[in-house]
């Protein structure tokens, strides 16, 4: 059986979301995001984010680009829900 860290796995659900919704920036998702090397969906799901890269827009503000493997990242953000 696998052993992930359930608190680890629930902070990144919770960073993910607070991303796409702009209540913190890329730069603070990368450094709060657990760090759990034995998580495979984890590290996956960090992967598939670090390889966004912010672009600015409109009024100066930082923005993800939208996300060619947002069906991935959503499936990934339900495992980790458990």
């Amino acid at each position: 059986m696998d052993s992930f860290n359930i608190k680890d796995r629930l902070l990144a659900v919770k960073l993910t979301e607070e991303l796409f919704i702009d209540k913190i920036d890329f730069d603070a998702y990368l450094m709060e995001f657990p760090e759990d090397d034995g998580d495979e969906i984890l590290i996956e799901l960090y992967e598939l984010i670090e390889q966004e890269e912010p672009t600015v827009a409109f009024g100066g503000e930082s923005k993800l680009k939208q996300h060619s493997s947002m069906n991935r990242i959503s499936e990934l953000l339900n495992s980790l829900r458990g």
